[in-house]
């Protein structure tokens, strides 16, 4: 009878180690998978970045042809240099730079500034030479001013905690998506369609940190692109940091705690079949595939 149980007792086991084999397997192409998209839309980033710099480069040097004066002509040139610097930049870029590509694309939105107002006082050169140099300096104090708010918030994500260990690891079940009209009942076409509701329940796991946690979402849509708002926010995920579609703060205590993640729909979204993909603390913690129909 001893024998036999220490038989049992031995499968047992040796199914467990194959079930948590499997698990890892599926995670990690799922990984493999999440990183070639984010890959793909880094690239694609990088490329429509390096032809807004470039579109930029072209109109500081059609102005410095045009203009007579010595002193803007060197401040446009100056600019243009500058952006040509930026450009080369760009192209280096690696894929697990994302925060340095932000960085250019608000760097970019700040020269545009620059060259609207250097096209203001060409326009009336004679008058306004005063107006330049004050507004040349608001210009440069403002970009000062972003450049240290850039830097002190990548500090603060630098400061964020480890990931915990895999034992440790939130798990999101029981993922429910529906389609909601602006009254909040449900869509069955995709033009009625006001808000997609997320629900989810995150299983108990007394090994997880207690505390405040960050639930974040990404919404693929059938084309491949990620579904972001223009004040999206970026997480951290496999040593790459990444933009999410959406967000939600939590208060862990280690219970079972079910949840809901909203996306507002303010673009237009294609029929077809779309992914989401649930992370916390550095993992992926949940995916589900649904399906917009017209």
């Amino acid at each position: 009878m001893k024998k036999n149980t220490t038989v049992y007792i031995l499968a047992g086991a040796l199914t467990i180690l194959a079930c948590l084999s499997i698990l890892l397997l599926v995670s990690n192409s799922r990984k493999k998978v999440i990183i070639e998209d984010i890959t793909a839309q880094f690239e694609l980033d990088k490329e429509e970045l390096q032809d807004d710099y470039s579109q930029l480069a072209l109109q500081y040097e059609d102005y410095g042809i045009r203009i007579n004066n010595d002193s803007l002509a060197e401040l446009l040139d100056a600019e243009r240099t500058k952006n040509l610097r930026l450009l080369d930049e760009i192209k280096t870029l690696k894929v697990n730079n994302a925060r340095r590509l932000s960085e250019l694309r608000k760097e970019l939105e700040t020269a545009r500034s620059v060259m609207r107002s250097y096209i203001v006082q060409i326009d009336s050169l004679n008058t306004l030479n005063n107006q330049l140099r004050e507004e040349n300096t608001a210009m440069t104090r403002q970009y000062e001013e972003a450049k240290q708010t850039v830097n002190a918030l990548s500090k603060e994500k630098e400061a964020l905690t480890e990931k915990v260990m895999l034992a440790s690891m939130l798990e999101a079940r029981d993922i429910e998506i529906r389609p909601l009209t602006d009254k909040g009942r449900p869509a069955n076409k995709i033009a009625r369609t006001s808000i997609i509701e997320f629900k989810m329940v995150l299983s108990k796991n007394i090994s997880a940190p207690v505390g405040e946690k960050k639930i974040y979402l990404r919404i693929t849509q059938p084309d491949g692109n990620l579904l972001l708002k223009s004040n999206y926010e970026n997480f951290e995920f496999d040593g790459y940091l990444i933009p999410c579609s959406a967000f939600r703060s939590i208060e862990w205590d280690g219970e079972e705690q079910a949840l809901a993640i909203y996306w507002q729909v303010e673009e237009f979204l294609h029929p077809g079949a779309y992914r989401a993909d649930i992370f916390a603390d550095g993992y992926l913690i949940g995916s589900e595939e649904f399906t917009l129909n017209n």
